[in-house]
């Protein structure tokens, strides 16, 4: 009897731990079946995606907003610059709608060195997850406390820039334009935004950022600089309207710029008016012209950048303006970013969060340079 319950167990015992064992072999088979799968699916996207890009794109001239299939070189893989930045205008979900893949991404170029490239003032486009930093130094300087500060966030955020600010306006001693001057020679790329100095603290700064310019500085200026409606300096007259500035006033664009991702015949509203008009600049170029302010016979220029040795200045009439053809925010920075020229660090994806990556990898040409798309996809 006692041998009969002993089999008996033995049995259940059997059972029991054949189950375990066959249902424990069924779902891991089950899961290395899902991570091949979901792996194919990657690679797959990632050859699909990648070819994708290296064509023109659909339809012929597309843009960010009439885009069908995402392109961006022509037959010969030279990227086509103005269609590259209308890719960076879309918001990246619906860039992965027209990719055609429900994975998450990271594109940017690297040259034979494997330097990651600046390709129209991006470092990389993608998932936002992918810290994507500038090798620069940089400075903003804006009002004070309460004034407009439009690319304050953005110049920390991308740049680490050091902020300064009116000390009579609530900043530290050490925080003023009488520092920015001091120190102005440690600086690559400086944003003015909007200062309104006086006479004397605008010819001071002036006194300056003339050298520093012909010296190589870049320069991207917004708003009113003096408080005077005609402040001479860099080259320019920087103008305003007697009294308070003009308000939400249009502007055309007259050409298309490489620096700035506006169209002929667009048009802008700013919020507020202020103009330059060139006086001795080289290579100035004025790109938007306003509609109704006349001034010494011409339309007063409401966007501009001119050149003065190996640097460069950048103007916008204000950082806040309506564009009803895109995202005016997006293009100011975008434009920023590109006229600063910065040197692109390393992108690493080491420290996503992810179960599956793959990476490929194509020969494209930016400007007559070689360079590798490298095109990273994961789950």
């Amino acid at each position: 009897m006692k041998a009969q319950i002993w089999f008996t167990d033995f049995v259940i015992a059997i059972l029991i731990f054949s189950f375990i064992l066959i249902a424990y072999y069924t779902y891991t088979t089950n899961i290395s079946k899902e991570d091949f799968s979901s792996m194919d699916n990657l690679v797959a996207d990632a050859k699909t995606i990648s070819s994708s890009l290296t064509t023109g794109g659909s339809p012929e001239n597309w843009n960010s907003d009439n885009v069908e299939i995402v392109g961006f070189t022509d037959e010969y893989n030279r990227i086509d610059n103005t269609k590259f930045v209308e890719f960076t205008k879309i918001n990246y979900n619906k860039t992965k709608k027209l990719l055609g893949t429900p994975y998450d991404y990271s594109l940017f170029f690297v040259n034979e060195s494997n330097d990651v490239q600046n390709v129209e003032g991006f470092c990389g486009t993608g998932n936002s997850e992918v810290n994507i930093t500038y090798d620069l130094s940089a400075a903003y300087y804006y009002e004070g406390p309460g004034q407009e500060n439009v690319m304050k966030g953005f110049m920390e955020t991308n740049f680490n820039a050091d902020v300064y600010y009116d000390k009579n306006k609530g900043a530290e001693d050490n925080e003023d334009q009488e520092a920015l001057r001091d120190n102005i020679n440690n600086y690559d790329f400086i944003v003015i935004e909007h200062p309104t100095w006086s006479n004397a603290d605008f010819s001071a700064f002036v006194d300056i950022a003339d050298p520093w310019v012909k010296a190589g500085g870049i320069l991207f200026v917004g708003g009113q600089m003096g408080v005077s409606q005609n402040s001479d300096g860099l080259g320019v007259i920087f103008k305003k309207d007697a009294g308070e500035a003009l308000k939400n006033e249009d502007a055309t664009v007259l050409r298309e710029d490489e620096f700035l991702a506006f169209h002929v015949d667009d048009k802008i509203t700013f919020e507020q008016a202020y103009f330059v008009k060139n006086n001795g600049a080289t290579d100035f170029i004025d790109v938007a012209r306003f509609d109704n302010i006349i001034r010494d016979d011409e339309n007063a220029i409401a966007l501009a950048r001119w050149s003065k040795d190996s640097g460069g200045v950048l103007f916008f009439s204000d950082f806040k303006a309506t564009y009803l053809a895109g995202d005016f925010q997006a293009i100011l920075e975008a434009s920023a970013t590109k006229w600063a020229n910065a040197v692109c660090l390393p992108i690493n994806i080491i420290g996503l969060e992810r179960d599956n990556l793959v990476k490929t990898e194509r020969l494209v040409i930016h400007n007559s340079d070689q360079m590798k798309m490298v095109l990273y996809l994961w789950d």
